[in-house]
């Protein structure tokens, strides 16, 4: 099989040093994250872009990436309109939900939750279906990336997951909300140069191709 160059190895060594280091950086900056309000909210003190970037890598997950591409390529573009569905949600939910929540200062939308019923059952209940949500979510999230390293890197899936997983776990435990909003912030950028790359390359690729005689062309495809 061909896996993949040295070169790609030392990018990926690169992209998880940097992360682990943004972390680290703020495990120490200042003392560390030395309150709850700083470790979980960032002292609420966070700029808009950076958590607006934040969120949307969040949302842009291996699985979009991968499994998104591969089922418009099996099924058709039907799959586009989950987007136009949740983009919509979003601008309905913004106008009666953001000004509501937002003044109350809370955690969660569970915390809301306590707060409108009166009732830590409510709020016990809902966060424990939004948990075994996030785990299920979470299973396939970490899959998708260490499958796509097995199979690009020739590893053992079960090393790939511990990698990704590892990673991702110290660097949370470290630096706090702080630390996932900035390493995400790293993460966009790389996930716009990858994938202004392959359009790019994939553009030439097909152009080069084009412009090549029939017989050439035909040739081309025979030997891959």
């Amino acid at each position: 099989m061909n896996y993949l160059h040295w070169f790609d190895y030392v990018v990926m060594a690169a992209l998880m040093v940097v992360s682990l280091g943004i972390g680290i950086f703020f495990a120490v900056y200042k003392g560390g994250q030395r309150t709850k309000v700083e470790y979980l909210l960032g002292n609420r003190q966070m700029s808009m872009i950076p958590v607006c970037l934040s969120i949307f890598v969040t949302f842009q997950s291996a699985i979009t990436l991968i499994g998104g591409p591969a089922d418009m390529f099996n099924t058709g573009t039907m799959y586009m309109f989950i987007g136009y569905g949740i983009a919509l949600s979003y601008i309905v939910g913004c106008l009666p939900v953001v000004p509501l929540i937002y003044p109350l200062r809370i955690t969660s939308v569970y915390e809301y939750l306590e707060m409108r019923f009166d009732s830590k059952c409510v709020r016990l209940f809902v966060t424990s279906i939004g948990m075994l949500q996030t785990v299920l979510y979470m299973a396939v999230a970490l899959y998708s990336p260490a499958l796509a390293l097995q199979t690009a890197a020739g590893l053992p899936l079960w090393v790939s997951i511990a990698i990704v997983g590892g990673l991702c776990t110290v660097y949370t435990a470290l630096g706090g909300i702080k630390s996932v909003i900035w390493t995400d912030v790293f993460q966009t950028v790389i996930l716009f140069i990858g994938i202004g790359a392959v359009i790019v390359m994939g553009t030439l690729h097909v152009w080069l191709v084009a412009s090549l005689p029939p017989c050439m062309g035909r040739r081309q495809n025979t030997v891959r």
